[in-house]
């Protein structure tokens, strides 16, 4: 839990996680503006796996720095929502120790509850990852349903490390494996991962008619069968910053009847196609917590290139996402969010590498059933949250993971108004939300909990005035 005590000055005995604390002594010495402490010391308590320093790692202040005591709450209330953006820990709390009032030094302690590293959990999967579009374009049907079995070890050797596990059968059958070791130097700023991933689909959106997908299904055999084996590595030179290079192998084989009887352009007339994928990413963020954020401003930007022939495939884009967060109160915030993307090369894109907003949790507010499909666009997101409740809920012996017996849970009233334009130099014929501003407005609930789970319940209207209720699992972006 963070805590927004001002001063924290503990005193350890004995064993961890008992402490004296000496409030009087060091008010009596130390409230004055302007005053300062050099730090001499970080420890880490309350830790079984994770190693202490991934932790340290992630703080803005480092042994031998000076805190201002005027502004040491508000320095350990950012450190805090920094331990917890790390996934790794649920709860912790910074405390000053051992302080020396002559030499004007102390430590600083910082207690943490570890998470659950390991999460085995079934899934369901909705057809296009969307569930309004399977509850009301699909009428429910289980048959668009794909289950399957996610493993997720957050913290595989206590570095960090996540091994990551999914099966998947229905309607499209999966089987991926995705590890990342984060601290690969000593400086613990270069990391790297790698990908593996086969995908078989009897159903697949082979058009896209009136912002709809069209699907085609065989019962019999795969429509479309996809191999991923990929690498990449990371650099993070500062806290905030991040730089993603990623190079991919794809495999793709297609059914003949979906070039030959349905749609000719959705793999450029081929029914086996082999490329690479190059990726490059920059990531400057500052928000206070990852995926619900008050304050802080993040910004993405990215080159992709898929193919090196323009005979087989050659797509080149760069894209922008800029997100801003102000808190006004502390009920009220707002967000704004600036997402483009440009293609480069110009060329015919094939209809699959076509998709632009309505995927991926990029969507229109109000247009939350149709894809909008095009080679270049921009979304603006402006969104309005007032905090209505904000309260922490003890489970006690009910819940078995002691870890998350304590549900901090926020319910956050909301408004926002979207506008997005998608340019489609191939496609657009029979699309009428492309080459043209769509915009949508509307009200809703979210509701936060375990600090990064996220339900969103809306109710808007787009530009076309049409009317409609949507569910959300995530923050949409």
């Amino acid at each position: 839990m963070i805590h927004l005590v001002q001063f924290r000055i503990l005193h350890q005995k004995q064993h961890l996680g008992r402490y004296t604390f000496f409030f009087f002594f060091f008010v009596a010495s130390y409230c004055l503006s302007g005053q300062k402490v050099a730090i001499d010391s970080i420890s880490i308590s309350g830790l079984e796996k994770t190693r202490e320093y991934i932790l340290i790692r992630e703080l803005n202040f480092k042994k031998g720095d000076s805190l201002d005591l005027q502004y040491l709450a508000t320095i350990f209330q950012t450190n805090e929502k920094r331990l917890l953006n790390t996934n790794l820990v649920v709860e912790a709390r910074c405390n000053l120790i051992n302080l020396n009032i002559e030499a004007q030094s102390a430590g600083v302690n910082i207690h943490c509850k570890e998470a659950l590293y390991i999460y085995p959990a079934p899934l369901l999967e909705f057809i296009d990852n969307d569930f309004n579009k399977w509850w009301r374009n699909y009428n429910r049907s289980l048959k668009r349903l794909s289950y399957g079995l996610f493993l997720s070890h957050i913290n595989l050797t206590g570095n960090g490390d996540r091994l990551t596990i999914y099966g998947q059968a229905g309607f499209t059958k999966k089987i991926s494996i995705d590890y990342d070791y984060p601290y690969l130097n000593h400086s613990n700023t270069l990391g790297i991962g790698f990908t593996g991933f086969y995908a078989a689909n009897r159903e697949v959106a082979y058009k896209t008619i009136d912002n709809f997908l069209v699907l085609k299904r065989n019962l019999d055999q795969d429509l479309l069968k996809r191999v991923k084996l990929g690498a990449r590595m990371f650099y993070r030179p500062a806290i905030y910053a991040k730089h993603l290079v990623e190079i991919n192998y794809y495999h793709f084989n297609i059914n003949d009847s979906l070039t030959t009887s349905y749609n000719p352009d959705y793999l450029n007339n081929r029914s086996k196609l082999s490329f690479p994928e190059f990726i490059y990413l920059f990531r400057y963020d500052t928000r206070d917590v990852v995926p619900y954020a008050m304050k802080g401003w993040s910004l993405g930007l990215y080159f992709s290139q898929i193919g090196l022939s323009r005979h087989d495939i050659h797509k080149s884009d760069a894209g922008l996402l800029l997100s801003g967060f102000f808190k006004i109160t502390p009920e009220l915030s707002l967000e704004e969010h600036t997402l483009g993307r440009y293609n480069l090369d110009r060329g015919k894109v094939p209809y699959y590498f076509n998709k632009a907003i309505g995927y991926d949790d990029i969507y229109v507010r109000g247009y939350d059933l149709n894809v909008i499909d095009g080679q270049d666009y921009f979304l603006l997101k402006n969104i309005a949250r007032y905090k209505v409740l904000g309260k922490e809920l003890d489970w006690g012996k009910y819940m078995v993971l002691k870890a998350y017996r304590k549900m901090p849970l926020d319910v956050y009233l909301t408004g926002g108004f979207d506008i997005a334009r998608v340019a489609d130099r191939f496609y657009a014929y029979g699309n009428p939300l492309t080459n043209k501003y769509v915009y949508g407005y509307g009200v809703g609930l979210d509701v936060v909990f375990y600090y990064n789970k996220l339900v969103r319940l809306e109710v808007s209207r787009n530009s076309s005035r049409n009317f409609g209720f949507y569910l959300h699992f995530d923050a949409g972006l």
